[in-house]
């Protein structure tokens, strides 16, 4: 329970408003989509969240990805909801480019919304949201992992989102924690669909709670994790979609469609309480997604799957000691061994032999060199051979059944 001296701080997952969520604001209903939200949110003193969609209704999609956005009515109705802090730090906010990105800052700022993340140069992607309530003075700063793949990091002289690169955003974090009592670390990282973090934003989290963040806020992955406390400090590696919709998108070279997934439906509003020195876990709302593409509260045995499913990965988190041996370990499992076993099952030793291929051979050395990239490779992009959704494993070559001799 808040009183005149904490604040309870909420904060939700990866707010995307593309799609339906467009033709609902043509069709003016797009109120609609939060006002549960603004229900549950009720009494939370601040509410924060990844937009990872530029809202404009201009702009030209870049052709290398796949390009997201909003209509821009959401300012306004994020902020009726509630919304008081945005980060612009993920790999969605240039898709429409550097014009959609300030036409963004622009309405999420008079609709009464703090920006950080990203911005028209690198000194507006550092500059932290700083407010006060009940004499508590927090500090928001967002940044963006070059693993997601996001538009070109800010400089002083071009646009785009602020890089988690680990001295000079800790540095950052140093400048802002003199003038607040709590850093809260907005990050855009991590694997999608994974249900773990990284040994990399592991290692990463801890660093900034031990230089002085209070709150590590996670997205991407689509997913929830595990959260963490450590030494006073609360991570939550993901909280994954508040709002959501399936994608269908055809590239010059690369088909991507993502139906909606049931993980995409589920999220976690968390709850945390701050008095001026301290900062303790509240227990997370469970959300999910309805029907219509509105966040509501889970209810029954759907909200007890996700309360349960999100201690069973804190708990996880907690227990494994060795997280680059786990990740090493479950990568070989999938991307290797997973393929090979499945070669070997697949008939008897001649059907082998008669069915062998040259191209056989050039995925056998695939699956060595990923076998010896995972053990050896200290480069934090082997473990973007794990994907869920974007399969990436090499397996042995194609072949079509055998016909009858």
């Amino acid at each position: 329970m808040t009183t005149a001296s904490t604040v309870i701080l909420a904060a939700c997952g990866d707010i995307m408003l593309h799609n339906r969520y467009q033709a609902l604001a043509d069709e003016n209903r797009a109120a609609e989509v939060f006002a549960e939200l603004r229900d549950i949110a009720r009494g939370v003193d601040l509410l924060v969240g990844n937009l990872e969609t530029p809202l404009t209704r201009g702009g030209f999609p870049r052709d290398d990805k796949l390009c997201l956005r909003g209509d821009p009515k959401y300012a306004r109705v994020l902020a009726n909801a509630g919304l008081a802090v945005a980060s612009l730090a993920n790999n969605h906010s240039l898709d429409y480019g550097a014009e959609a990105l300030a036409e963004t800052r622009g309405l999420l700022k008079a609709a009464g919304i703090g920006v950080t993340g990203a911005g028209a140069t690198l000194a507006d992607a550092s500059d932290p949201v700083i407010i006060e309530r009940n004499g508590i003075r927090l500090g928001f700063l967002g940044a963006c992992d070059a693993s997601t793949k996001p538009a070109p990091s800010a400089t002083a002289e071009r646009a785009g989102v602020l890089p988690l690169a680990a001295e000079p955003l800790l540095d950052t974090v140093g400048e802002l924690r003199a003038q607040v009592d709590h850093v809260i670390l907005m990050l855009h990282w991590g694997l999608e669909y994974s249900l773990m973090p990284t040994p990399d934003q592991v290692r990463f989290a801890r660093l900034a709670c031990e230089r002085g963040v209070s709150v590590v806020l996670g997205h991407h992955s689509h997913c929830i994790q595990g959260i963490e406390h450590y030494k006073g400090a609360i991570i939550a590696y993901s909280l994954a979609n508040l709002t959501d919709d399936a994608v269908d998108w055809q590239g010059p070279a690369r088909h991507y469609a993502a139906p909606l997934t049931e993980a995409d439906r589920e999220s976690l509003l968390l709850r945390l309480e701050l008095d001026k020195s301290s900062v303790q876990l509240l227990q997370p709302v469970p959300l999910w997604l309805d029907d219509a593409g509105r966040p509501t509260a889970a209810k029954g045995e759907r909200a007890d799957k996700i309360l349960n499913q999100a201690q069973r990965l804190s708990e996880q988190l907690r227990t494994t000691k060795d997280l680059q041996s786990y990740w090493e370990d479950t990568i070989i499992e999938r991307r290797v061994a997973g393929p090979l076993l499945s070669w070997w099952n697949d008939g008897s030793l001649w059907d082998k032999l008669r069915r062998f291929r040259p191209g056989q051979m050039i995925s056998a050395w695939l699956l060595l060199r990923t076998y010896l990239r995972i053990k050896f490779s200290r480069s934090q992009s082997r473990w973007m051979l794990f994907s869920e959704r974007n399969d990436t494993r090499p397996m042995p070559a194609v072949r079509n059944k055998p016909v009858d001799d």
